[in-house]
């Protein structure tokens, strides 16, 4: 099962909007900016550079936009024809 990373304020949204477009089942990992408004240390577990959105799925962890939606197109979207 994909684990969203999800950071406050961030471009995370995107993924969790697609996944539930898809009605692909996931869990949410919630972290919260701190009063710097910087990614707290604990976001390094999932991506080193302690970037978001990163998703863990399968032992992966796959960062960026549009790696992950192309990720999950790929491995998730139950072979729906594309327009």
């Amino acid at each position: 099962m994909i684990t969203v990373h999800h950071l406050n304020e961030s471009r995370s949204q995107r993924i969790l909007w697609l996944l539930e477009e898809l009605a692909v089942p996931y869990e949410i990992q919630f972290y919260w900016r701190d009063v710097h408004r910087m990614a707290p240390a604990e976001l390094r577990g999932a991506h080193p550079l302690g970037k978001s959105p990163v998703i863990t799925d399968d032992g992966r962890a796959i960062a960026e936009s549009g790696g992950i939606v192309d990720y999950v197109a790929r491995h998730y979207d139950g072979g729906r024809e594309r327009s």
